[in-house]
């Protein structure tokens, strides 16, 4: 298991629904947590683009409504904290938050 240490989660979603855009009901699920991470400029033969301050990225999370319930009720929000970090069951090269630990 690997740890994400020292990252300011910003937000968390979880969600469920039927999706009917391709014509047929498909249901769909999904759960994410928000962090802020420094802005990195981007530069090459056609594009330069300078960024300061932070960017948001978005991580996985693993679909599960009592991690859910806890990242609403004890993540301090705006404040640091460790992810902790698995392989995805669905796509073993990709990593999922599982959890995640006050920063003491």
């Amino acid at each position: 298991m690997a740890k994400l240490q020292n990252v300011i989660v910003i937000g968390a979603k979880f969600g469920n629904g039927t999706s009917n855009k391709s014509g047929s009901p498909k249901p769909y699920q999904f759960a994410n947590v928000t962090y802020l991470k420094n802005a990195e400029s981007f530069q090459n033969e056609q594009h330069n683009i300078q960024m300061a301050g932070f960017d948001t990225q978005e991580l996985a999370v693993v679909y599960d409504a009592a991690l859910f319930e806890r990242f609403k009720s004890q993540c301090p929000f705006g404040e640091k904290v460790h992810l902790l970090l698995d392989a995805d069951p669905q796509n073993p090269s990709r990593n999922i938050v599982v959890d995640f630990e006050l920063v003491k």
